[in-house]
Formats: C-alpha cells, structure tokens, sequence
C-alpha cells in the first residue's frame, strides 16, 4: 500500500523576471559582470592546463564569454548622462570574492566543476529569467540575443559538464573533490547574495567608472 503523499508546502521559488527598463539593465548588467570575470579567470588557466581537450574547452569558453559580454552590452538602457558601462558591475560587495573562491584550485578538475556546476549553470538561468516572459524593458533585439547567449554558451556548458564527469570517472576521490569546490564556490556565491539583483534595480550614479 502506497503512503499518503506528505502535506504540500509552498517551498522557495525562482526569483521573478525583472520587470522595466531599470530592473532589466541592472539584471543584465551584473550578468554581463559575470561574464567579463569568468572571461578573464578561464582565460588566465589555459597556459596552466595540462590536458589538451580541457586547454583547448576554456580557451574557446573564454572567448565565446568574451564575445557575449560584447554582444548583450549593446543591450543596456542609456538614460542620458549615465553610460551603458555604468551598469556592468558587481552584484554586491562580495561578489569578488566568489572570482576568489572560483579561481584558487590548480587542479583541472576543480576548475571545471567549479565553472561548470556553479557559475555556467546560474548564468543560464539568469539570461533565462530574461526571455521567459519577456516586458517592458526587454525588446525583441535583447530577446534574440540573450537566446543566442544561451545557446551559445549553454553548448560549452554542456561540453564543460561532460569533461567534469571524465575527470571525476579517473581522478582519486574525484567525486568528493569536486563536490567539495563546488560547495565552496556555492557557499561563497549565496553569501554574496546570488548572480544578480532580485528587485526593482536603481540607477547607476552618473559618477560610476565607465
């Protein structure tokens, strides 16, 4: 005999899609933030990355970040005097110290677990939140190119997952090993208060670094 299925409770939800030009901006913005630093920490890796198939994946993930971060920029509200650049900035305060955690492993196996199952993944869904239901402040031109964002780099996250699994399946302990940095990343990530804002977004000070 089957059990009573258990009382159902409203449990968290995701956070909803931002709504209006200033929200979509600063959504987008420390998205594009994210981007701009996993560009740059993968990109410093490959000179370091013994394994050809992983040298050759974050080579081609930096650029391709690299590239989006250009692409969706293009995207960013311009209320007169404050420039686009004004709105690609960290999230909070602490966000750098997620780049910290992400960045301090040498070994291959933690570096790819720990873009790949924490950062990639919540980028993708972050751009998602933007296309999902698409309003004010989000246009066709940004839908069509958060949409290529993700393919794009959705397709690297899937090939970065797969090199994760391979290192995991002939590393020592691989599973824990990765378990671990990504819990250390992911610990450091909801303390920073997640990827991007959750609310209705603000301004940028015409006085920010552009």
């Amino acid at each position: 005999m089957v059990a009573d299925p258990p009382p159902s409770s409203p449990g968290p939800r995701p956070a909803p899609a931002p709504v209006g030009a200033v929200a979509t901006s600063a959504h987008l913005g420390a998205s594009l933030w994210w981007c701009e630093e996993l560009f740059a920490v993968v990109g410093a890796w490959v000179p370091s990355v013994p394994e050809a198939p992983a040298r050759a994946h974050l080579a081609e993930l930096s650029r391709v970040l690299g590239e989006v971060a250009d692409q969706l920029a293009a995207h960013l509200a311009r209320p007169s005097p404050i420039e686009a650049r004004a709105w690609v900035v960290a999230p909070s305060a602490a966000a750098p110290r997620v780049v910290e955690a992400l960045a301090a492993p040498e070994a291959t196996l933690d570096r790819l677990a720990g873009v790949h199952r924490v950062l990639v993944p919540r980028l993708l869904v972050a751009w998602a939140a933007l296309v999902a239901e698409p309003g004010e402040g989000t246009g066709r031109a940004l839908v069509r190119a958060v949409r290529r964002a993700r393919g794009d780099v959705g397709e690297l996250g899937e090939e970065g997952e797969a090199l994760v699994q391979a290192h995991v399946a002939v590393a020592d302990d691989g599973a824990r090993r990765a378990g671990h940095h990504v819990g250390v990343v992911e610990g450091a990530l909801v303390a920073a208060g997640g990827l991007v804002p959750v609310g209705p977004g603000a301004l940028p000070s015409p006085a920010d670094p552009v």
